[in-house]
Order: C-alpha cells, then structure tokens, then sequence
C-alpha cells in the first residue's frame, strides 16, 4: 500500500490532531493523487500521526485552509481523521531512494505490513487443544500466553473437569497480581528499583588472569555505559564459540585465534630510522612474534603491500630495509607511520584474543579484547548462533533492533547480577524497551529519552531549562500537560493513579 510521508513541527501536528476534518495546505508538490493514507513526523524518522486523505488538489487559497506555512504553498491535502499511533520507524516503509536515514520533506512510501494469510498461518500452527485451553482462558475473561497453555496441556489429561477449572481460576488470579494498574507509575517504579541498588555498587574492572591487557568493565560505570548508549564501550569484549566438532581441537583453536588477532608490525618488532641514509629498518621480536603467532615471511607479505618502497630483506639476521622510491624527510615520516600502522594479520578492532576450556565439558571458549562482530561471524568455525559481544551498538547495526534490545537487558541484568544485587527483570526490559521501540538504540539522558519527551517543561526540568524553554518558544512548541513532572511544576494534580479520573457533579433536574 502507497502512502505518503511527511515531516511537520509538532505545533501543526498538534492542530491536525485537533482539527478532525479539514483542508490541510503543503509546502511539496505531490506527482500521484490516488494516495489514501499518510503519516506524520516532527523529527522525520519516527512517524506517530497517521492520517486518512481522502482528496489531493492543487492549492488555491481559501479562508478554510490550515496551512503549513504562510508562503510557497503547493497542494492542499483534504484529511477526514488523524490519529496517534505507535510512532513507526523510517525501516516500516519501503522508499524508492536506498539508504535514505530520513525524510527531510516528503516522501512516497509502499508500507511494509505482515499479510493476512501469514498472520492466519501462524494462529492454524497452535494445536487444536492448546488453542482450546486459550479459548477457556478468554471464556474466563482473561488471556493466556501460549507457553503457559502449552504446560497446562502437558497436565490436562491427568486432570478432571473441576480440578482443571481450578487450576484456571488459580493461574488467573495468579496473572491478575502480577498485571500493573491503569495509570500505575511504572517509569518511576522502575527507577527505584534500578537506581536504589545502583548506589551500592562498585567502579571497578575485571582483569583476566594471566593477560595483563585484557580488562572488562564491570560495576556502575558499566551500567552507565549501557543507560548512555555509548557509542563505543570503555572495554569492548567478545566470547567467541566455535562450531559442533571444532571446539575441542586445539590446533582450529590456535588458527582461529591467528585469525582473530590484529596484530601491526610495531606489535612484534621494533622500526629503527636512520635519518642520513634515509632508510627504515624493521627487526622483528623473536619473543613477541611466537606470542602473537606470527613469523618472518607474514611480516614479509605484509611488507610488500606497502607502495613506492624498496624492500631488501636479510635472511640471517631475519630483518628488512625499507627505503622509500622518493628520498626526502616528508616521504620517510609518512612511510615510517605507515609502517607502525601496518597490519600483518589478523581482524581490525580484536587486539587480543586467548582461549580457555571449560572445566566441565572441555569446550574451547575465546575470549577477546576488542569487537567486530561483522567480520568474526563469516569466519569459517565460528558458531554464529552463540557468539556473543558486548557493544550494545555494534549488536542493532548487524543483528537489528530486537537483537540490541535483548542485549541491553541481558547486559544490565548480568551486571547488577555480577555485584550480588537482584532487580525485577520487567523493569529492566522496561528500560530496554524505552532505549529501543523507536528502531535505534537511544541513551536515557538528555541526548536520548529525556532530552526529546514531547513536554517542554519535562525537558527543561531534566537539563539545560532555559535552553528548552527558550527554544520550545521560539518554535511555538505547545506542552498538553499529560505527564508527572509538568502537573507538579504547574501546581495540579498529576495524571497518575486517582489522578487520572475525573469526577463530574450532575445536580437534580430541574422540574
């Protein structure tokens, strides 16, 4: 289905919510006029109004318009509902541009929807007799997940009719206390949980026994790397599996561990420069080359990618003179960098990698400082499937949204868990699902969630208020009052809990 896209600042979304029916003028001339349906963006990535157009016509002024802007009006959209929906990401639809990071303006779109016939293909897959035992639960007004029904089907048949309406009646009560009340404050809730236990945490880091380099982040400044989405963690790390039949074998091991390592020619020898003869010479570390796995004729190869150089390497005493084509002080600097940066083998961003074997099952697991989690999956024995890493970030850019979200959630639990604190897992996927339902993975402060909530004054009591307010005049920003920071600097009751119901006095009627 076709559907047009637009961006809009948020005080003429606020009117065509407001407005129902109306005649809605557009800076953008629009090449097909069989469009039915549109949606809206302030930002021009996330998409929350959708609108029903029900005519599109060339613009001629008219006392009835709404207009976007006072000048360079094209088109008149006629619009007879608008709706807020759950803000749809930019990857929803399918554009005719590839690439395309966000609408500046406007854009066609075909919107990318699960067919019907999947939907229903899904639903005939459930069994007819845990399908049945749902429909029992729905009889009983309330609604059963299909792994419970499907472990209440495993016992159905050792039960009789009164003992299985017992059973429902207790897994409904059992639902019924863990479902959270209309209007509860879940976000503040989940901030109690999380930031109560948080004070008691320590800052330190993790030293891998053995391997001097390799240190991982454990602590609160690892909880706050993963609430700020940093873009690149203190300490990237990956565990790395290896595939059914390989991850015994010593020798796949060293290999892959050959392979995994990024190692420069300044890793394993030493470049001396000799200014008068304008040469560099590069002797290896015999010591630092058997620890990285590495021998001459690699650090040959490597140095025979290196352009507009004269290479005459000694055998005997295993070293190479590197003399650039072009003789000045310019040419051997740029070459002697060069060189230093020089890779001889390996995976770029992994420095490190060492192997260890689980005591119970003998399984190699390598473990890494440094991530590429691109690269490291299309490696021959690597299990793709288990292999893991830390960067929450580099997670959405290969694996997806979904993927990070679940690894912001496993990495927070396994953190506070590592300190010996315990925290509701739903108010961790809480947190999770914040920093992620919008397609990218969003830091909590005020470059992420708090800094972009629709409310001027929530923005402005976080950071930075005259910045917000000021900026928030200037655009004509309009603040509905709807959340709990706003009412409270306001004076009036905030929309939570008895808050949120309003009472209205109908006298007697007058005879």
């Amino acid at each position: 289905m076709k559907v047009l896209l637009w961006k809009d600042n948020r005080k003429n979304i606020a009117n065509i919510l407001r407005g129902g029916s109306l005649k809605y003028a557009v800076d953008f001339a629009i090449a097909t006029h069989d469009l039915t349906e549109g949606y809206v963006s302030p930002d021009g990535k996330n998409f929350s109004l959708k609108v029903k157009i029900t005519e599109i016509s060339k613009y001629s002024d008219s006392p009835d318009l709404v207009k976007k802007k006072k000048s360079d009006l094209k088109t008149i959209l006629t619009i007879e509902s608008a709706v807020e929906v759950n803000p749809k990401p930019l990857s929803d639809f399918k554009l005719s541009s590839k690439g395309k990071k966000e609408v500046t303006d406007h854009a066609t779109a075909e919107l990318l929807e699960i067919e019907g016939e999947h939907l229903k293909g899904l639903i005939e897959n459930i069994p007819a007799n845990v399908r049945k035992i749902m429909d029992t639960a729905k009889e009983m007004h309330f609604e059963l997940p299909l792994s419970v029904a499907e472990k209440v089907q495993e016992i159905r048949d050792g039960l009789t009719d009164s003992q299985f309406k017992r059973l429902m009646q207790r897994i409904k009560i059992d639902i019924d206390s863990k479902t959270i009340d209309p209007y509860e404050a879940v976000g503040i809730i989940a901030a109690q949980s999380i930031g109560e236990p948080g004070t008691q945490m320590t800052m330190r880091t993790f030293h891998f026994a053995g391997v001097r380099e390799m240190n991982v982040t454990l602590g609160l400044p690892r909880l706050i790397e993963i609430v700020d989405a940093r873009r690149i963690p203190t300490t990237p790390s990956m565990v790395i599996h290896l595939k059914k039949g390989v991850e015994r074998d010593q020798k796949v091991v060293t290999s892959v561990i050959k392979e995994l390592e990024n190692t420069t020619l300044l890793d394993v020898s030493e470049i001396i420069t000799d200014v008068e003869n304008q040469t560099l010479s590069v002797a290896p570390n015999k010591e630092r080359m058997q620890e990285r796995l590495v021998n001459f004729d690699d650090i040959l190869s490597a140095l025979d990618s290196v352009k507009q150089v004269t290479l005459k390497p000694d055998n005997s005493s295993q070293t190479v003179e590197v003399k650039p084509q072009q003789e000045s002080f310019r040419k051997l600097y740029l070459v002697q960098e060069q060189l230093k940066a020089l890779t001889i083998k390996g995976i770029p961003g992994i420095k490190r990698a060492i192997a260890r074997a689980d005591r119970e099952t003998g399984e190699y697991i390598l473990y890494t400082q440094g991530s590429n989690l691109k690269e490291v999956l299309q490696l021959e024995n690597v299990d793709p499937y288990t292999t893991y890493t830390n960067d929450i970030i580099e997670i959405a850019t290969v694996l997806g949204i979904e993927a990070a979200r679940e690894a912001v959630f496993q990495e927070s639990e396994r953190t506070l868990q590592e300190q010996g604190l315990e925290v509701d897992r739903r108010h961790l996927m809480l947190v999770a699902d914040m920093m992620s339902f919008t397609g990218t993975v969003r830091a909590v402060g005020r470059q992420g969630i708090s800094g972009r909530k629709s409310s001027v004054l929530a923005r402005a009591a976080f950071e930075i208020t005259t910045k917000h307010l000021l900026r928030a005049g200037l655009l004509g920003e309009i603040d509905f009052l709807s959340g709990v920071a706003e009412n409270i600097i306001v004076g009036q009751p905030v929309t939570l809990g008895t808050g949120s119901v309003n009472l209205v006095y109908r006298g007697p009627k007058k005879e």
